[in-house]
């Protein structure tokens, strides 16, 4: 494009110069020819610089574009890199930008727009919510490797001493709103929360880790209703008056278009409220104390392994036949001196023999719940159980028991899943050692905050060891019972 405007300029000037020679030898009429060949060259060299511009102009824009994008991907590189450096526990760098940093790095829901204004009032900003994230995170890691509880200036202005922190979760500020708290009740809620843990409050997010591990090898928190809470007891609604068909009190009346009796149509639900209060629970690890102020050991990840374990089976075991007593509620509850008998509302299904399970009794334990129930049911019993039960057959010598043609997948009984847990009694007289039915009946309440005891003395713990004291809250109880049944070794 310049290579032709630079021939243009050329072929004016030369008609220029030729046009002056003709005047000043008189010929004007060509003289006037070449004026006009001027003007024609200089109505394309117009048109010419006007596109040379245009490219120019383009060509800048989209230079400029180019360095910002280069510019914002060089902010984004560092960012994450900074971020790897600052929490080198907690899993790969994230891979999400699109999403708010903490449910990047920690997983969750999402934050609306409403939840982000609750986290602003609750935490000054959402950005000021992240801060005290990594600030907190910070300051457990050094009090866990070294048991140092004193804060930098920064971590000073975003959290108080001691951790007396709860960063909720967005899905949690989501589920007490709806519940009906205010963000002031919500307020005054972490306050109390946090001064009644005692020790060193574990980040939120943290927390939820160890929680989501739980779920690994368990019979009821995979299957359960799990919600968490703010609150020291949760109460749910249910309905009463139900039966194996209907869950409440309600009915339909078949009636003439006019009624004759305004009853006619008439029904009773009855509304009851379950409260389910929480509870606490401690766990107990030892490191050595070489092995906590080792940076290249993965000190986060090995103890959220720890403590989920003694956790997962303990929990389980309360799920299942904790008595309520400073714990939570169990499906098989209900004691007689060393019996575990099954929580009212729950079916027992006798096993037609005094001191064994039969192939009839477990058939009649599925049927002893009603079809809607039925779906997605599950088999708890314990390792002597499955034994037992395998062995069974029907009246043409097949085995009820199916093993599973899928690695990972669990046996099955009559077409359900056979779990296993050894929380559940062996089979003898007047014992419960079966439960079948859907555990989504059975409510746990997960209360948040969870803290954390560096004990490092020596006559306590031994020489060049440290223990680690966890410390939770949960709650949990059977919420529908209908949905569930338990076989009694009777006959």
């Amino acid at each position: 494009m310049k290579d032709k405007l630079n021939q243009l300029l050329a072929a004016k000037a030369a008609a220029f110069a030729e046009a002056e020679r003709l005047i000043g030898e008189g010929k004007f009429d060509e003289a006037k020819a070449k004026q006009a060949e001027v003007k024609t060259f200089n109505g394309q060299i117009e048109v010419i610089e006007a596109q040379i511009a245009s490219q120019e102009a383009d060509a800048k824009k989209t230079l400029d574009t180019r360095i910002q994008a280069l510019e914002a991907e060089n902010a984004a590189l560092k960012s994450k890199q900074a971020e790897a450096v600052r929490l080198p526990d907690l899993g790969e760098a994230p891979t999400a930008p699109a999403k708010a940093p903490y449910v990047m790095r920690f997983g969750g829901t999402e934050a609306t727009p409403a939840i982000k204004a609750v986290i602003g009032d609750l935490y000054g900003s959402e950005l000021t919510y992240q801060e005290r994230k990594n600030a907190q995170i910070d300051a457990f890691v050094k009090y866990i490797r070294s048991g140092d509880s004193r804060l930098t200036a920064k971590e000073s202005d975003l959290i108080t001493p001691n951790y007396k922190n709860i960063l909720l979760r967005p899905e949690v500020i989501e589920y007490e709103l709806r519940t009906g708290k205010s963000v002031a009740e919500i307020k005054a809620t972490l306050v109390e929360g946090s001064l009644d843990l005692g020790g060193y409050l574990v980040p939120e997010d943290y927390r939820t880790q160890i929680i989501k591990r739980l779920e690994g090898k368990t019979v009821v928190r995979s299957r359960a209703r799990v919600i968490t809470t703010t609150r020291d007891a949760v109460e749910w609604p249910k309905l009463e008056g139900g039966n194996t068909r209907y869950t409440s009190a309600v009915r339909v009346t078949w009636v003439d278009e006019t009624p004759s009796n305004a009853s006619a149509a008439e029904t009773n639900p009855t509304f009851g409220m379950l409260r389910i209060p929480v509870h606490t629970v401690m766990a107990r690890t030892d490191l050595s104390r070489n092995l906590l102020e080792d940076s290249a050991f993965n000190m986060l990840e090995t103890l959220s392994g720890l403590f989920a374990e003694a956790m997962r089976i303990d929990e389980d075991e309360q799920f299942l036949v904790g008595t309520g007593g400073g714990k939570p509620y169990g499906i098989l509850g209900d004691r007689s001196g060393a019996e575990y008998v099954p929580v009212t509302g729950v079916a027992v299904e006798n096993s037609g023999n005094a001191s064994a399970v039969t192939a009839d009794g477990i058939v009649n334990l599925v049927y002893a719940i009603a079809s809607q129930y039925r779906d997605g049911a599950v088999f708890a019993m314990a390792r002597t159980s499955q034994r037992d039960v395998r062995k069974l057959k029907d009246g043409n010598g097949r085995y009820l028991w199916q093993d599973s043609i899928q690695m990972g997948q669990p046996a099955t009984l009559l077409g359900y899943p056979v779990l296993e847990s050894e929380a559940l009694p062996s089979i003898s007289a007047n014992q419960h050692p079966i439960v079948f039915g859907n555990f989504g009946g059975y409510i746990i309440a997960d209360r948040v905050g969870m803290s954390i005891e560096r004990v490092t003395d020596s006559t306590l713990v031994g020489t060049n060891k440290v223990a680690i004291f966890a410390r939770r809250r949960l709650g949990g109880e059977t919420a529908e019972p209908w949905g569930l049944a338990a076989q009694k070794i009777s006959a």
